[in-house]
């Protein structure tokens, strides 16, 4: 399976009052990384799975479901986090991806992993649509 790595800074706000960054941050930055790694950003001179986000785009990438298990307290750090980002699972209109979040240190397991599945939602009647073969075969090259 081949993981696409992206790397996000974290914002001092991120913490809580434990001193940790706080859950709801982390899911903030596992959507930050979901978006750099798979949407395009033309600006940036990256190409992603999907064209550049907008919203007047026909078909969107909506979350159906997210799951995430934290393994071990994030402290905040100036570094940026690391996270891997691959697709275990393309059905007809979703996709599955897999998180590995790590932080900037020796340690080699992650702090956090997670799973989210997107459905490709048609934006005019909310009904799935189908990925199509260009699609299919782009979220594939992150597939086992």
């Amino acid at each position: 399976m081949t993981a696409k790595t992206v790397t996000v800074h974290l914002r001092w706000g991120d913490q809580d009052a434990y001193g940790h960054i706080n859950n709801v941050a982390i899911l903030r930055i596992l959507e930050e990384a979901r978006a750099r790694a798979f949407w395009s950003a033309p600006e940036e001179g990256e190409e992603g799975i999907f064209p550049p986000l907008e919203p007047d785009q026909p078909v969107w990438a909506l979350v159906a479901d997210f799951q995430l298990k934290y393994r071990r307290q994030l402290p905040y750090q100036r570094q940026p986090v690391r996270v891997e980002l691959s697709i275990p699972k393309v059905g007809g209109a979703n996709f599955v991806i897999d998180y590995a979040l790590f932080a900037n240190d020796d340690d080699a397991s992650p702090r956090v992993t997670a799973q989210s599945t997107l459905v490709m939602v048609d934006k005019d009647t909310g009904k799935p649509q189908r990925l199509d073969a260009q699609m299919r075969a782009r979220l594939q090259e992150f597939s086992a």
